[in-house]
């Protein structure tokens, strides 16, 4: 379980640290007026300041720290089923996997998030797709789980 744990993290960790080094590379270039939110559609409504930008490298850290550390706490979680001595390998094992697609998929939209805003006409189904895949990927777990007990 732990190497699960391991790789969502160093892959989650590389994504982030490619983005943020590519924002800094690029920093000067960006305009000092970005867009700052869509619409459903993908259509800029809102616009900042490019500084707005640092906001999702930080915040991906944070949930990325904050993930990790909850992954080490299992015994904390809510389960669908209840946990016993015959089944809590087997619950802790999906729901680490389970963890893991979460911390590598927030990590992504919320990079996706920002090039959204650096990229004019950047197309708004990869976060439609990712928060998708979140979704099938807790029901996938949940229904896992169920089956486990």
């Amino acid at each position: 379980m732990k190497k699960i744990s391991r790789v969502s993290t160093i892959i989650s960790a590389i994504m982030l640290l490619t983005y943020i080094i590519v924002l800094i590379s690029i920093w000067s270039r960006i305009p000092d007026t970005v867009p700052t939110h869509f619409n459903a559609a993908g259509v800029a409504d809102s616009y900042g300041s490019k500084r707005n930008l640092a906001f999702e490298p930080v915040l991906a850290a944070f949930l990325l720290l904050f993930l990790s550390l909850m992954e080490r706490i299992p015994a904390i979680w809510n389960f669908p089923v209840a946990v016993t001595e015959e089944n809590r390998e087997r619950l802790y094992k999906i729901a680490m996997i389970m963890m893991g697609g979460i911390k590598v998929l927030v990590t992504a939209l919320l990079i996706d998030v920002g090039v959204s805003s650096l990229v004019e006409g950047y197309p708004i189904w990869p976060m439609y797709m990712m928060l998708g895949v979140m979704m099938i990927l807790i029901i996938v777990s949940i229904v896992q789980m169920v089956r486990a007990k």
